[in-house]
């Protein structure tokens, strides 16, 4: 057998480059891009000044979210891949940070990565992926980075504070007093009757015993927080989670991460993150970040959740929003499974609603008139009271009112919002609808489970964390950009620089007409560039005088390969004054979005 020959010793000349080894079509290139486009302007304000130089931040944010994509999320893993691995050491420009330094960036930096999540969603949406009239919103609970076993109760905490306090109070007393006064037997602790974790109490008091000023202030935290929280549990490793009902029915100490997808590429288009152990709450606080990171409205969205969002609550943030939920009670989930049992021919849900006229009508047919709206002051859920005279003569009076003298008449008790949100699942196309969330609305969280292995968090804190939900998001919607760029088919690498130098379709050249002496007229022409619509760079270099006949068409043919090579650090940024039009005298079947830009005559 001929076998292929090796050099393990052969010294090379010159250094390899390592974009010759990367495949061409890997995604570590999308994220150098991704990443290099991201404003850095507050990071180079924050490391301003004297002393050490500090790595740049794409280096670490580039390591980071690679290490996401192969399911490396531990610093020290990260810090060896940078010296072992050739994507990672080319993403770490030949540089190797520490695990420490990795650490700390991710768990600070929260608008910086925040910035890099949202670069995602307006890339997408260069790509035509986003439709932001369909939204689907679903949570994910991710664990926290503590262990169930740190959880202890109101009164367990209020028992250790209290130990502190003493231990600080008699520490000039002898041995014997100090037992006598703790009643320790064989060197533990004495713990009260009514705490039942004794174990788990003796242990955190050696612990504290190590170090009794951070455990004063460990304690003084807890306490702080359970009163101002009214919280009945707080985990010492963790404070900001909370015990979470997972997937499976188990207690976990985790977060509740709540993403919003937008229905046509399936994008993250926004992404929450609270210690709420249900979802009933979450919908206001998501929607309102989404507002205002995305600037836009739900007026006419179609928004689709499950029945574990049904409040009237959400159902009156909707209404005011002018959105359309579709969000099924107990009763309409059951309807869409299949397992609605048969409900008395006289409840309140077979009474049908006349929202123009604000009456209900009975199933003889009998409209009853709206009475007053009535709250519970303890959940704040409220109703409508409708009610008709007509109860006296119907015969099916006892059957609706029962035997009892005093309902001489019937009241419906009927919430109008919740009852819109109902009839949306009455119809067939309501139902096709709301049917597209379970491969549309689930899918981000499936992936980012059991694809990207995303199951607990690293950090601790709900900031940091919030950091780790919006690293996660951002792989993801890379995945999708991906795949979409994949499909276009050809080179990655040329696709992408047809995203991120928008050249055709997007803002193309700077035309300035301009009298040249002994010449005629003349058409100056100034190739520029624009990252994902948000500057306009100007090559400084290139500005050079046409015939006015010379067509548009052939100079954005000269210029397309120029740009494709050329675009580097020393492009000329300009500022965009105001929108000009095309002269009169060009004709050309592009269409071109031209802007002002202030640049020096030649």
């Amino acid at each position: 057998m001929v076998y292929i020959k090796s050099n393990p010793k052969q010294i090379l000349l010159l250094p390899t480059n390592l974009r010759e080894i990367i495949p061409k079509d890997h995604i570590c290139y999308l994220i150098e891009e991704v990443v290099n486009q991201v404003d850095y302007k507050d990071f180079d304000e924050k490391v301003d000044g004297p002393g050490n130089p500090s790595y740049h931040p794409r280096i670490i944010l580039k390591i980071i979210l690679n290490g996401v994509f192969d399911r490396i999320t531990s610093t020290r893993k990260l810090e060896k891949s940078t010296s072992e691995n050739v994507v990672f050491r080319y993403l770490a420009e030949n540089l190797m940070p520490d695990f420490h330094t990795i650490a700390m960036f991710r768990k600070g930096n929260r608008d910086l990565i925040k910035r890099c999540f949202l670069q995602t969603v307006e890339i997408a949406k260069k790509l035509d992926m986003t439709n932001f009239s369909k939204l689907y919103l679903d949570g994910i609970k991710v664990k926290a980075n503590a262990s169930k076993s740190k959880t202890f109760t109101k009164e367990e905490i209020e028992f250790l504070l209290e130990f502190v306090d003493k231990h600080f109070a008699e520490t000039d007393r002898t041995d014997e007093e100090e037992d006598k006064r703790y009643e320790e037997s064989n060197g533990e602790i004495k713990i009260p009757e009514h705490l039942t974790h004794k174990k788990k109490l003796q242990a955190k008091v050696k612990e504290m015993l190590k170090d009794m000023d951070k455990a004063k202030e460990q304690m003084e935290k807890a306490k702080t927080k359970i009163k101002k929280e009214s919280v009945d549990k707080v985990n010492l490793t963790d404070m900001d989670s909370r015990m979470i009902k997972m997937k499976k029915g188990n207690f976990e100490q985790a977060y509740n991460c709540q993403l919003l997808i937008e229905d046509k590429g399936e994008i993250i288009v926004g992404n929450n993150i609270s210690d709420s152990p249900v979802d009933v709450k979450e919908t206001e606080p998501t929607m309102e970040k989404f507002k205002r990171d995305q600037n836009v409205s739900l007026n006419g969205v179609e928004v689709f959740q499950d029945n574990a969002y049904s409040s009237i609550k959400t159902a009156e943030y909707y209404h005011e929003e002018g959105s359309i939920a579709y969000i099924p009670d107990a009763a309409s989930t059951k309807e869409l499974h299949g397992k609605a049992k048969d409900i008395h021919r006289f409840d309140n849900d077979n009474f049908e609603l006349d929202f123009e006229k604000n009456q209900a009508i009975c199933p003889e047919g009998h409209r009853m008139n709206f009475i007053r709206k009535e709250t519970d002051k303890k959940t704040g859920k409220w109703t409508n009271i409708y009610r008709t005279d007509k109860c006296k003569d119907c015969k099916f009076k006892k059957e609706c009112c029962g035997d009892r003298k005093r309902f001489q008449c019937r009241e419906a008790n009927i919430n109008p919002l919740m009852r819109k949100i109902r009839l949306r699942f009455k119809t067939e196309e309501g139902r096709e609808k709301y049917n597209k969330r379970f491969h549309k609305g689930e899918v981000a969280q499936a992936h980012i489970e059991h694809n990207l292995g995303y199951r607990e968090f690293k950090c601790r804190g709900i900031n940091p964390c919030e950091n780790e939900v919006n690293l996660f998001s951002t792989a993801y919607n890379l995945i999708k950009i991906y795949n979409k760029l994949k499909e276009k088919g050809g080179n990655l690498g040329e696709l992408q620089k047809n995203i991120f130098c928008v050249y055709i379709n997007s803002y193309f050249l700077r035309i300035i007409t301009q009298p040249v002496k002994g010449e005629g007229s003349k058409v100056a022409v100034v190739p520029c560039v624009a990252f994902l619509g948000v500057s306009v760079f100007p090559l400084h270099t290139s500005l050079s005088v046409y015939n006015q006949n010379t067509s548009l068409s052939k100079l954005n043919e000269q210029y397309l390969e120029m740009f494709s090579t050329s675009l580097n650090e020393d492009l000329l940024i300009g500022s965009i004054r105001h929108k000009a039009k095309l002269s009169n005298n060009l004709n050309d079947s592009y269409l071109y979005k031209l802007f002002s830009i202030h640049l020096p005559h030649k």
